[in-house]
């Protein structure tokens, strides 16, 4: 599954590598990096890992195949449009060949549980030689130190499937993009942790990286790390931003595990994941005393085929994708962080617009005000003149604010902790959508449970996926 594919894998600030060109030297390295995850990470292998090479294009073709196999149309054309209608991608781009495309640049190795191996592009060389400068992959040690990283890293991702089944983990989030990017977070953080461990120590000893600072040591990632390549800078910051999300945030998330409880916290989570980026950003919503679970929002049923509307997608997008959407300035992120629930669906018009009904909640009404108000100084800046002005108006507890001429309007209506946005629509058509929306969705707590569950009934309603 795609989900599987752009997830499993070290990426550039763990990559480095060689040729890959003498078979005993790999299976060395193979089997020393498998004897270190057993060790490091406390768990046994169940069976045989292969460890194969493949040309970039070759693993680029694989996952195309996946996708064309596995992933439904009206799955990619919902991913497609979703970043489409809030404006995070270019209406002319192709989102899943660009999330394709990323992964496979940046990759040094990925873990496939499907066929249950792990792959190596044989380039990592020449890569990394483009990328840091020859003179560096050449230095003493360079490359059995970084080999050590990618390797102990994919077969922790394998111990993970063998005990933990990370098929059943990543498919039920294909609908929610927050819970798919907080359970990868626990992943990836996982993995990340064991391989930097291993870079650092060929014995295996974790014991100096946990004494480290595990913020401190996830923003030393982040600003060291980051996407390599003119074509990795040139792509959206949506899609860049939520490929490292994973790795420097799950980091900070599983070494003050491990810190605190050990290992055997970690594989306790597998069984009970965090299920928002909230719960990564802040860690004690997931591991305080009151763990915070988010709202899961059921969004009403609105039909617009009359006004030559359909639906194409729907979706969450969580604390962190909010902070990117608003920009990821100081300001946006706290109006990111009251952040308690969200989900939108998305509207194509037969002539090719998009337009968006978005539903949040908030932990206070101080919160949904504070976002609102973010949110429409960032949509003002795609209009000019008066419709870039924002216009409010207050009745009651009810505040409206709205950007947009009559073709084009964002609108905004907070009422108590809850905020309705509509994106796209024409000024006579927002009304009848807001309304809806507001008027008939409801709200429950997420559970781990109950994604579950719905995963499993539609697997049953459309076994092909």
């Amino acid at each position: 599954m795609l989900a599987r594919k752009l997830t499993l894998c070290t990426i550039t600030f763990a990559i480095a590598g060689t040729a890959l060109a003498d078979p005993e030297q790999l299976s060395r390295w193979a089997e020393e990096g498998k004897a270190r995850a057993e060790k490091m990470r406390g768990l046994d292998f169940l069976k045989n890992v292969p460890v194969e090479t493949m040309t970039r294009g070759e693993i680029e073709e694989a996952i195309l195949e996946v996708v064309e196999r596995d992933m439904p149309p009206e799955w990619r054309i919902r991913v497609d449009r979703g970043y489409k209608a809030f404006g995070l991608v270019p209406m002319d781009s192709d989102v899943i060949g660009d999330m394709i495309s990323l992964v496979v640049s940046q990759a040094g190795g990925f873990y496939d549980p499907e066929a249950e191996h792990i792959i190596l592009p044989d380039d990592l060389e020449e890569f990394m030689g483009q990328m840091v400068g020859e003179m560096a992959t050449q230095a003493p040690g360079f490359m059995e130190q970084l080999m050590r990283n990618i390797l102990t890293h994919e077969f922790t991702h394998a111990l993970q499937d063998q005990h933990h089944d990370l098929n059943g983990m990543l498919d039920v989030t294909l609908d929610d993009d927050d819970v798919r990017m907080a359970i990868t977070a626990l992943v990836e953080g996982d993995a990340t942790l064991i391989g930097t461990g291993a870079m650092m120590s060929p014995e295996g000893d974790l014991s100096g990286l946990l004494e480290q600072d595990p913020a401190a040591m996830g923003a030393m990632m982040g600003a060291g790390g980051g996407m390599m390549g003119a074509e990795a800078m040139a792509m959206p910051e949506i899609l860049k931003e939520t490929l490292l999300f994973p790795y420097v945030h799950g980091y900070v998330l599983v070494t003050t595990m491990v810190q605190r409880d050990g290992f055997e916290s970690v594989d306790a989570a597998f069984a009970d994941p965090p299920l928002s980026t909230e719960q990564i950003l802040h860690i004690d919503k997931y591991l305080g005393d009151e763990r915070d679970d988010p709202t899961a929002i059921t969004l009403a049923e609105v039909n617009l085929t009359e006004l030559g509307w359909s639906t194409v997608s729907e979706n969450t997008l969580g604390e962190f994708q909010i902070r990117v959407l608003l920009g990821n300035s100081p300001d946006a992120i706290l109006a990111a962080e009251g952040w308690d629930g969200d989900r939108f669906r998305v509207w194509e018009h037969e002539d090719g617009r998009l337009g968006l009904a978005w539903m949040s909640v908030w932990d206070s009404d101080a919160d949904a005000r504070q976002f609102a108000d973010e949110l429409i100084y960032h949509e003002g800046r795609r209009f000019d003149g008066e419709d870039a002005r924002a216009r409010r108006t207050t009745a009651g507890e009810r505040l409206e604010i709205a950007v947009g001429g009559r073709d084009d309007m964002t609108w905004a209506t907070v009422e108590g902790d809850t905020v309705v946005v509509t994106r796209g629509f024409p000024a006579g058509t927002v009304g009848v959508v807001e309304q809806a929306i507001r008027g008939l969705s409801t709200t429950r707590v997420k559970t781990w449970e109950d994604i579950r569950a719905v995963a499993e009934a539609d697997s049953v309603l459309t076994p092909d996926r």
